[in-house]
């Protein structure tokens, strides 16, 4: 997984130096991950939301790099390029996925300061991560919603820029780890990782730990104050858990957002998932997912569903490959209720890299 050769060529060519010395190849870590994607519609165009032509997707390109200039203090970050960057043409996306500056004083106590994944639930932290799931996407209900009805927004944003602490430790004999971060949270106009548009600061926490040596549980929440036109705050509770049995394993997830809209009252959503897998052996997991998402429990036939099975071949310990069956629905009041059947079903398959 470490490949410290390039990153020798690259410090060399640029004469890195941090904390007044160049740093040697024991002091540098890189990772990083690829997903070549495919994606079809099995019904017309005017039958679903989904990709009716059937296209490749060159997803995305992760370099990840960890600098450790002394033992106590490590910079880290997450270069992307999505869907086939080309800057020039205005193609995809190229980005700093995090970048931040790590002080640790004890496992149990760790510093964090820069841009960072906001710290709720399971997959937000890693959804760029392809090879740490099964799926080709993470689970829209609880990350994504709006991919499931148009009608549903985010309950938290993706990044954050500000400072954090987190750490790990043993209480009881039980593992733990916890997350606190305070950042600038969502803005109105101009870049959030650069400069507030508001007073107000976003919260974000987690928790999470062991039931037993086969049982996790954790919470999650977020608030925020974003001061824009529309909205004057948004709050953002979940939990999670993960249960694990010989070759059988589920996890689950459940969000309750609060967004108080100006001059409109309050908006609650709920979101929720269950995965079920199963190891078959040689490499071979085949899962399911199920889950639900309502925009406003104040509205009626609003929400919507997605059902997804499929499986994911471990080719070996860095090549993955996925196959499912994304079937999506939703009730007559919601953005599905104008197709016929109000559902439809998606193909998608990854080919997905990591070293």
């Amino acid at each position: 997984m470490r490949h410290r050769m390039w990153v020798a060529c690259v410090i060399a060519a640029h004469g890195l130096v941090l904390s007044g010395h160049a740093l040697d190849l024991a002091d540098v870590d890189l990772n990083g991950y690829t997903s070549f994607e495919y994606e079809r519609q099995i019904e017309s165009a005017a039958h679903g939301a989904g990709d009716a032509n059937g296209s490749f997707d060159a997803d995305l390109l992760d370099l990840v790099l960890s600098l450790r200039p002394a033992d106590d203090l490590r910079i880290a970050l997450d270069v992307t390029w999505e869907h086939g960057a080309a800057t020039e043409d205005d193609y995809g996306n190229a980005a700093l996925e995090y970048g931040f500056v790590e002080h640790t004083f004890s496992d149990a106590l760790r510093l964090r300061a820069g841009k960072m994944f906001t710290p709720f639930g399971i997959f937000n932290e890693i959804h760029t991560a392809k090879p740490a799931f099964l799926s080709v996407k993470e689970a829209a209900p609880t990350n994504k919603p709006e991919r499931i009805v148009a009608e549903a927004s985010r309950f938290f944003p993706r990044w954050a820029v500000g400072i954090a602490l987190r750490g790990d430790a043993r209480v009881g004999g039980a593992a733990i780890d916890y997350d606190v971060m305070i950042a600038n949270g969502e803005t109105g106009s101009g870049n959030p990782f650069e400069e507030d548009d508001n007073v107000a600061k976003a919260l974000a926490a987690r928790l999470r730990g062991e039931l037993s040596p086969t049982a996790l549980v954790g919470v999650s929440f977020y608030r925020d104050r974003p001061g824009s036109p529309e909205v004057e705050s948004l709050t953002s509770v979940g939990t999670e858990f993960e249960l694990q049995r010989d070759r059988v394993r589920v996890i689950g997830e459940a969000v309750v957002g609060s967004t108080d809209r100006v001059g409109s009252g309050s908006v609650t959503q709920v979101g929720w998932f269950v995965q079920p897998s199963y190891y078959c052996g040689y490499g071979v997991t085949a899962f399911a997912r199920v889950g639900r998402v309502d925009p406003n429990l104040d509205a009626d036939a609003d929400a919507g569903y997605e059902l997804v099975t499929g499986m994911n071949v471990a080719a070996s310990d860095h090549l993955f490959v996925k196959v499912e069956n994304d079937h999506v629905g939703g009730s007559s009041a919601s953005s599905l209720g104008a197709y016929p059947g109000r559902d439809y079903n998606e193909i998608k398959a990854a080919v997905v890299v990591g070293f």
